[in-house]
C-alpha cells in the first residue's frame, strides 16, 4: 500500500479539495490570551481642526502630567474628553466626545501592514464629521481614475483617521497589481467647513508610484513532499510580464492544503520577491517550511447519541494515533447533510495543538442547524 505522501499531486479530486480548503482560509492560530494593560497609547479619530501632534501639545498644556499613554479608566479618559470639549468650545463648537478602548482580542492580534497599534481612540460624536469628496492627484501611472472609483464609497460617510491606513492600503494594492512595487501613498484631509449641523472634509490622496517592475524569474519549490515538482503551469504571472499581486496564483494555497492533508499543521509557505532596482526587475521565489508532522491524540464528539457518534467517526476517517489530516474536517462538513443519521446537524470544532509533542486533541461539538456555532482555535 502506498503512503499518503506517495500519492500523485495531480488527482482532480484532491486538487479540488485543496483549492476549497485554501479558499476557506483554515486553519488559523489564535494569539495567546493576555491581561489587559494598565496604560495604553491614545490618539484622535476625527478632531479635524488639529493634527494629532498639535492636539497632544494642547492637551499636555491643559492636563498636568499627561504623557503619551493613559489608564483605560473613566477618570483618565474623562479628563481628556473634557479637555477636548473645551478646545472645541474655543472654536464655538459644542461637541460630544467619546473614547473607545481596544478590545482584548485586538491587543494580541497580528496587525495588517500599516494598521495603527491598539489605542484608546477619542472622537467627536456630534457634530458629525463627513467625507465630502475623495480627491486623487493625477500622475503618470494613469491609475488616478480607477483609484478614485475604488475610494468613492467613502464619500458621504463619517470621517475617521482610523480608516486612512485602509485607503492607503487600497491604493498601494492597485499600484502593486500594476507593477508599481515601491509606491509611496499619502492620505490626508483638508480644512473642515460647516454644512448645516455637520462639518465636511475632503479626503486628499496623492501618490508616487515609482518604477513599474517586470518579472525576471518566478520559481517555486515543493518542499520534502513534492521535490522537483514543476508548478509553473499554475502561476498567474510569467517572466517578462508586468509584476502584480499573487504572482504564484493558486500554488501557495494548494501547497498548504496538500501539507495539511499529510499532518503538517504548521506548514509555512514563503513568497520572497527580490528587486533589481537598477533595471526595474523582480524575481519571485516560493519555498515551503513544513514543520513537524502532527498526529491525532484524542477525538471527542459531543451532543450525539452513540450511533450518531459512531457514524461521525466513520465519516471523518480518523482515529487517535493517525496522522492529523486537517482537510478531513472540511470533508466532514460536506458528508453530513447527505447522511440520514446526521441530517439537520452542524458542528463546531476545536483542534488543540500540543506543539512540543506534535499532537492534536480534536473536539467536535454538534448542534441542530440553525443554532449559532463558532470555531475556536487554541
Amino acid at each position: 500500500m502506498k503512503s499518503k505522501a506517495d500519492r500523485p499531486y495531480g488527482s482532480a479530486l484532491l486538487v479540488a479539495l485543496m483549492v476549497w480548503v485554501a479558499s476557506a482560509g483554515w486553519p488559523q492560530t489564535a494569539q495567546p490570551a493576555q491581561s489587559y494593560p494598565d496604560r495604553l497609547p491614545y490618539r484622535f479619530s476625527n478632531l479635524v481642526w488639529w493634527s494629532d501632534e498639535d492636539l497632544r501639545i494642547l492637551l499636555k498644556r491643559q492636563i498636568p502630567g499627561l504623557g503619551d499613554v493613559i489608564a483605560p479608566a473613566p477618570a483618565a479618559e474623562g479628563t481628556v474628553r473634557d479637555a477636548l470639549k473645551a478646545l472645541l468650545l474655543q472654536k464655538q463648537i459644542v461637541g460630544e466626545v467619546q473614547s473607545q478602548e481596544p478590545s482584548p482580542s485586538a491587543l494580541g492580534a497580528e496587525r495588517a501592514p500599516g494598521a495603527p497599534e491598539p489605542a484608546i481612540v477619542f472622537s467627536i460624536l456630534t457634530p458629525q464629521i463627513v467625507v465630502d469628496k475623495v480627491v486623487v492627484s493625477q500622475d503618470a501611472s494613469g491609475l488616478a481614475t480607477s483609484i478614485s472609483q475604488d475610494l468613492s464609497p467613502r464619500e458621504g460617510q463619517g470621517y475617521s483617521a482610523e480608516q486612512d491606513w485602509r485607503a492607503r492600503a487600497n491604493v498601494q494594492e492597485q499600484l502593486q497589481a500594476n507593477g508599481y512595487l515601491e509606491s509611496q501613498v499619502d492620505v490626508v484631509h483638508d480644512a473642515p467647513r460647516r454644512d448645516g449641523a455637520r462639518y465636511l472634509v475632503n479626503l486628499l490622496v496623492s501618490f508616487k508610484p515609482g518604477p513599474q517592475y517586470r518579472i525576471s524569474s518566478i520559481t517555486a519549490g515543493g518542499g520534502p513532499l513534492l521535490p522537483g515538482k514543476d508548478f509553473s503551469s499554475s502561476f498567474a504571472l510569467k517572466p517578462g510580464e508586468i509584476a502584480g499581486r499573487a504572482p504564484f496564483g493558486r500554488v501557495p494555497g494548494d501547497l498548504r492544503a496538500y501539507y495539511w492533508r499529510y499532518g503538517y499543521a504548521d506548514v509555512e509557505v514563503h513568497e520572497t520577491p527580490r528587486l533589481d532596482r537598477a533595471h526595474a526587475l523582480v524575481s519571485y521565489r516560493l519555498d515551503v517550511t513544513p514543520g513537524p508532522i502532527y498526529h491525532l491524540r484524542s477525538l471527542t464528539i459531543a451532543n450525539l447519541n452513540a450511533e450518531q457518534e459512531s457514524k461521525v467517526r466513520a465519516l471523518l476517517g480518523a482515529k487517535p494515533g493517525d496522522v492529523f489530516d486537517q482537510t478531513a474536517i472540511n470533508g466532514l462538513y460536506r458528508k453530513i447533510p447527505a447522511d440520514p443519521l446526521l441530517a439537520g446537524y452542524g458542528f463546531t470544532f476545536s483542534p488543540k495543538k500540543d506543539k512540543a509533542a506534535a499532537l492534536v486533541d480534536l473536539s467536535l461539538d454538534f448542534h441542530k442547524v440553525g443554532r449559532a456555532g463558532s470555531v475556536t482555535f487554541r
